[in-house]
């Protein structure tokens, strides 16, 4: 029996200028949080809600509504069934992941396109500069 998704799905961005300990603006802080809010909710919690239709994991649309994006501190964003908004996950959002892979799939396109990175924190770094 093969182990179970966890229906949060995290980004975390990692490198020298955002380590523990390194100093950065509270503005620049600001733009990269802004930035990954933005990656987390166009590109995973948007397209997790795309990937529920009727036939492939949405009956009623509840669980749908229950997907969003959050930054739950600098630098870390959070994709998840309700644990955000309402302090957990619909209990059966799991059972449907676990079915369709929705999350395990934005998660790998995200990761698998650093572009995105660029497109959605680099843009808010430059505005942050403008």
């Amino acid at each position: 029996m093969t182990e179970p998704v966890v229906m949060t799905t995290t980004f975390k961005i990692n490198g020298p200028m955002f380590d523990d300990g390194a100093q950065i603006s509270l503005g620049m802080a600001e733009a990269v949080n802004r930035g990954l809010q933005d990656l987390a909710q166009f590109e995973g919690a948007n397209k997790v809600k795309e990937d529920l239709y009727p036939g492939h994991g949405r009956i009623t649309g509840n669980l749908r509504s229950h997907i969003g994006a959050s930054v739950t501190k600098d630098f870390v964003a959070q994709i998840d069934a309700g644990a955000a908004l309402y302090g957990e996950n619909l209990f059966y959002s799991i059972y449907v992941e676990n079915r369709y892979g929705m999350f395990k799939k934005v998660y790998e396109d995200i990761n698998n396109n650093p572009e995105l990175y660029d497109k959605y924190i680099g843009d808010a770094i430059i505005e942050a500069f403008d």
